[in-house]
């Protein structure tokens, strides 16, 4: 089963994506912060990782930051949550990861997730 871990300082948040993901399927363990989330990821590494870009601490966009320099945790697939609309124009400018707007769409959520879940295509 794909292992999705989803960072989010709210818990209303946590809890609607976490229903559509475990409707369509997927294994899903949740995080409060970016320190609970990186000790789910010494439990098990997640398939991806859905993080919101603004929590209190250590931010989303850190966080990711943070994990690129680890090489085990690389190259895991990140989709960013935010209900700031300037976080929007932040990522698609910058951060080269998606991001969807709070609150989240189930079919639009769904989309993104199997998206990055999609291999790589090979070099040629």
């Amino acid at each position: 089963m794909t292992h999705i871990l989803l960072v989010d300082d709210d818990p209303d948040i946590r809890a609607l994506v976490e229903h559509h993901l475990t409707a369509a399927g997927y294994g899903v363990a949740l995080a409060g912060s970016a320190a609970e989330a990186r000790a789910a990821m010494e439990r098990r590494k997640p398939d991806l990782l859905i993080a919101d870009i603004a929590m209190p601490g250590v931010s989303g966009v850190e966080f990711v930051a943070s994990l690129r320099e680890d090489p085990a945790l690389a190259g895991i697939p990140v989709i960013y949550l935010t209900g700031l609309e300037e976080n929007t124009e932040l990522a698609i400018r910058t951060l080269g990861y998606p991001l969807l707007a709070k609150p989240v769409a189930s079919r639009e959520l769904l989309a993104l997730v199997a998206r990055q879940l999609r291999p790589a295509p090979a070099a040629a």
